[in-house]
């Protein structure tokens, strides 16, 4: 080999040695020994429900009276092995298979745009795969707060009460014929669509014949485009329940105008459906979202029907307030509910002679959430920033 050619072979190799300790530098959220992607590393997958195995044991608790300590029993176990089974038949038919690495930094990243209201990169595909394995806790979640409406732990308004108690998620009607539309907003990979799902499949007992549900999701990121029709046959196979329908529905941007071209196929879709989510997706961007005065949140709650449910998570509740000012300042006829300690905002769109408000515990809970950004305001301002997690011997 000339010198030349070592001197170029060195230099790859330099580079090469650079770039992988760069990538292995990089700040990472570790994952720990629940997670799906480290189970299945050590061969720790194993008795996954078939649909007939999820179908006899809805059929086993359909006698149980909602709102009951069983049937919160008997939602949890039947609930706990149905999300199984969809993460399991996703991951045997992943578009790409996931990369823990990548993950890993995608995992910190989300954190990090929380706290500056940035919104990190989805870019690449493996760590999208990666997400759409670990986090379908957000599916139970929202799955919980359907039936929560039937826990006597829980108060909520009677307005937010009858839309959800009286829709296909918790109520089965063999006569409706009209499908249920649901629009999921920043919805990539399909977590919400897998929620209403969920609540659907068990309130219907396990019945295949179960409702027409249609999900809409749209995204910034592009790429969720092919994990979301995998999520949607995933949970349609695993749950046995041929007439739900998760679609990808186009581009979405919360930060522009509904009139913006990134909003065009969204825009069409908003005044036939029935419950609008946003999830864990309107921190991250707060910066814009602010800039632009929240001009696609007062559009999007102008533009719909009433009767429209909104569901809006987040990780922390410091937005809320702000998104209150807006709905009072500018659509007063919407009601407006807070679950458990705040990390979801719930609306429904009432008629025009509808007036907004709050109960006085909710009230006492808008106050805490204006403390809790303020102090968030200050820390960012004093240089706080948040660490990787120390991994001893890295």
């Amino acid at each position: 080999m000339g010198i030349v050619s070592k001197v170029c072979f060195f230099t790859l190799f330099i580079l090469v040695e650079v770039q992988a300790f760069s990538a292995e530098a990089l700040p990472r959220k570790r994952l720990g020994k629940k997670s799906f992607i480290q189970k299945q590393e050590r061969g720790e997958i194993q008795n996954i429900a078939t649909p007939q195995e999820l179908y006899d044991l809805a059929q086993k608790y359909s006698d149980r009276k909602p709102g009951s300590a069983s049937y919160r029993r008997a939602w949890k176990h039947w609930c706990v092995e149905a999300i199984s089974a969809i993460r399991y038949d996703l991951s045997q038919n992943l578009p790409y298979p996931a990369d823990k690495s990548k993950f890993e930094h995608l995992f910190y990243n989300l954190g990090v745009a929380a706290d500056n209201g940035v919104m990190p990169s989805f870019e690449d595909r493996s760590a999208r795969s990666g997400y759409a394995l670990e986090f379908f806790n957000r599916s139970r979640d929202l799955a919980d707060l359907f039936f929560d409406l039937y826990n006597p732990m829980y108060n909520f308004s009677d307005t937010w009460t009858e839309a959800i108690v009286d829709s296909p998620m918790l109520k089965y009607n063999d006569r409706r014929e009209k499908s249920f539309k649901v629009i999921s907003l920043g919805g990539g990979p399909a977590y919400d669509f897998v929620a209403v799902a969920l609540a659907s499949a068990f309130s219907a007992n396990g019945r295949t014949i179960g409702h027409h549900i249609e999900g809409k999701i749209f995204d910034y990121e592009t790429g969720w485009s092919d994990l979301v029709e995998a999520m949607g046959h995933s949970s349609r196979r695993a749950l046995n329940q041929p007439k739900m329908n998760c679609e990808w529905g186009g581009k979405c941007d919360i930060t522009r105008s509904l009139t913006d071209a990134n909003n065009e196929n969204l825009n069409v879709e908003i005044y036939d459906c029935q419950v609008i989510i946003c999830q864990y997706c309107i921190a991250e961007n707060a910066q814009l979202l602010r800039e632009s005065n929240f001009i696609f949140f007062k559009e999007l709650f102008q533009k719909a029907a009433p009767n429209t449910c909104f569901i809006l998570s987040e990780t922390t509740p410091r937005l809320w307030s702000e998104f209150y000012e807006l709905i009072k300042t500018n659509i007063p006829e919407i009601q407006v509910d807070f679950y458990k300690s705040g990390r979801q905002m719930l609306l429904v769109k009432k008629h025009v002679d509808y007036e907004t408000s709050l109960s006085k515990e909710d009230g006492l809970k808008l106050i805490e959430f204006e403390r809790i950004a303020k102090d968030h305001e200050k820390k960012i301002k004093l240089g706080w920033e948040r660490q990787s997690m120390k991994v001893k011997g890295v």
